[in-house]
């Protein structure tokens, strides 16, 4: 999988936010604060080298990316 492309409502947002982090996902935005490159990771997965999903809740769109893929990239220096 690259990036799985999600349309939630926004009542059903906050659910599906808490399952995306039980199966490993975390937000870019939190991985931005931290340092990571969201243009990169991005680009990665667009690129299929890292799992994604696109969550589209109403006109708002947030990428969601595998912890511990993203962790290992930035290790590398790929991030």
């Amino acid at each position: 999988m690259a990036i799985r492309q999600v349309v939630v409502d926004r009542r059903d947002s906050a659910i599906y936010r808490n399952v995306l982090k039980r199966g490993g996902f975390i937000s870019a935005s939190y991985l931005s604060i931290n340092g990571f490159d969201a243009t990169r990771l991005k680009k990665m997965a667009l690129q299929g080298r890292l799992d994604a999903v696109r969550c589209a809740i109403g006109k708002s769109v947030r990428w969601y990316y595998q912890e511990n893929q993203a962790e290992l990239a930035h290790l590398k220096g790929e991030v």
